[in-house]
């Protein structure tokens, strides 16, 4: 009556004294398991299968023909589904069958469908059960590191991939256990830090963001601009240095530590009056979970302007990012800034900026296309209310990566700022409508190495004219990261 049965019993004898071959065709279709050990070889040692068929054996005499045939059944149908590489149906199946008999070969299918469809915990249940019973199953104990590495079990994925690395495997076996050793490493790192740092080249077209024309009609007269103040292109060096430093308090996610530091170096080759030079400095602490992202940095800024001291800035800047699904997510922004002045002729433009922004996130193909909208508000309390303003805007912007790791971004904003009362030279609260355009082309190289080129548009009009102007920079810059 078993011997409808017995041909698959023969199979898991045979598969098992040939160190499970056939798990080699079903780890080609295993996305979850670790690519580092997808390519290991087959397990060394010999299986103590005799026993535990033994004892499968014994259990299905024991059975009704009609408890056999059901079985029998529902092998089939279950090793059918698992070469199709559909592990979430062939999982209860083999579940179902395990409860009644259960053999070396069953424990290994159970354990690597249970890994297949991310139930961490049941594979290495079976993992380590057919490892007490031949701890020798060196292909076994790979899979056990790779699952208990699922399950975030650090130490005792390491504790696995040591034990196979000792009894000195063939050299693929050996790179592939590198490379997981190498990953659990990233994942048990608690300190992260990056540099980068570019020398570029700038020609800008307006080096003063003056207007066009040289005479301008204002209250009660014309005004005739210098030379230096009207709209002037000049080439420039560009410095760009930013770093940061990460520190993760415990397992990825949860709160963590950024210290972020950026030099910007603004040098114009004939007009050092409009240099420009920015230091800046944050910290603060991150939380992350599973589905969010909290930043609260604060940090303070000095500004330099024609090589004097121009200002200081302190502000707080914390943001909000909610991933609602992998495809969709929103950040909400809120910063506040106090900026002095060092030169007492400047007193008037102290002020406090207040702004508020929501930014919807889009992500295609796998992130390697993002697009992002941005809207708005900004309010900027000056010591003088002709410098006091509010500032509606809303943006749209791209981003793509390419396979040859060239990244393209791609920005485009308007907005409009009113002024609480007239310049001077003016009767008319001042009005700035404003339009920018930036794109950005950056390729990486050698490893370390990248070259960008970017592009900046402003058309900023003005109903009081003398701050209406236009602007382009073209920058081409090279650099390293670490």
């Amino acid at each position: 009556m078993y011997e409808r049965l017995f041909p698959y019993l023969l199979c898991f004898i045979l598969l098992t004294s040939i160190n499970l071959t056939i798990t080699v065709k079903a780890h080609s279709q295993t996305p979850n398991t670790s690519p580092a050990l997808a390519e290991t070889e087959k397990p060394t040692g010999d299986m103590d299968f005799q026993t535990t068929n033994k004892e499968a054996v014994e259990n299905l005499r024991k059975m009704s023909p009609e408890k056999v045939a059901s079985l029998d059944d529902k092998l089939a149908e279950a090793l059918t589904l698992y070469y199709d590489g559909k592990f979430a149906q062939a999982l209860p199946i083999f579940n179902s069958i395990s409860a009644d008999v259960e053999t070396m070969d069953l424990m290994w299918w159970l354990g690597t469908s249970a890994m297949n469809t991310g139930d961490t915990k049941l594979a290495i249940v079976k993992f380590q059960k057919m490892l007490a019973i031949d701890p020798g199953l060196h292909r076994v104990r790979l899979e056990l590191a790779a699952a208990y590495f699922q399950a975030k079990q650090y130490n005792e994925a390491r504790r696995e991939l040591e034990i196979v690395k000792q009894s000195k495997p063939p050299q693929d076996v050996q790179k592939n256990i590198d490379r997981l050793l190498a990953a659990i490493d990233e994942s048990t790192k608690t300190v992260f830090w990056n540099v980068r740092f570019s020398q570029g080249f700038q020609w800008d077209s307006n080096i003063s963001s003056g207007p066009d024309q040289k005479e301008l009609s204002v209250t009660g007269g014309t005004l005739t601009l210098k030379d230096e103040t009207k709209k002037l292109g000049d080439w420039a060096s560009i410095e760009n240095f930013s770093g940061n430093v990460l520190y993760d308090f415990g397992d990825k996610g949860g709160f963590m530590w950024n210290t972020t530091a950026d030099v910007y170096n603004q040098a114009y080759f004939h007009y050092g009056q409009y240099n420009y030079l920015l230091g800046d400095v944050s910290t603060g602490p991150w939380w992350v979970g599973p589905n969010d992202i909290l930043k609260l940095p604060v940090g303070f800024a000095k500004q330099e302007y024609g090589s004097s001291p121009l200002s200081s800035i302190s502000y707080f800047r914390p943001t909000m990012e909610h991933y609602f699904t992998p495809y969709f997510s929103v950040r909400g922004l809120f910063s506040w800034s106090k900026e002095s002045f060092m030169d007492s002729d400047n007193y008037n433009l102290n002020n406090t900026t207040t702004r508020y922004e929501i930014t919807p996130n889009f992500f295609f193909m796998n992130r390697r296309h993002i697009v992002s909208l941005n809207i708005g508000y900004e309010l900027s309390i000056a010591d003088a209310r002709n410098f006091t303003y509010t500032a509606p805007y809303g943006a749209i912007s791209y981003y793509t990566r390419f396979p040859t790791k060239t990244d393209f971004f791609l920005r485009y904003q308007l907005g409009e700022r009113n002024y609480k009362a007239a310049p001077v030279l003016y009767n008319d609260s001042r009005v700035d409508r404003r339009q920018s355009v930036s794109a950005v082309v950056s390729q990486e190289f050698l490893k370390h190495y990248f070259t960008s080129f970017a592009f900046n548009y402003i058309d900023n009009h003005s109903n009081d004219e003398l701050y209406s102007f236009t602007k382009e920079t073209y920058t081409l810059s090279v650099g390293f990261y670490f």
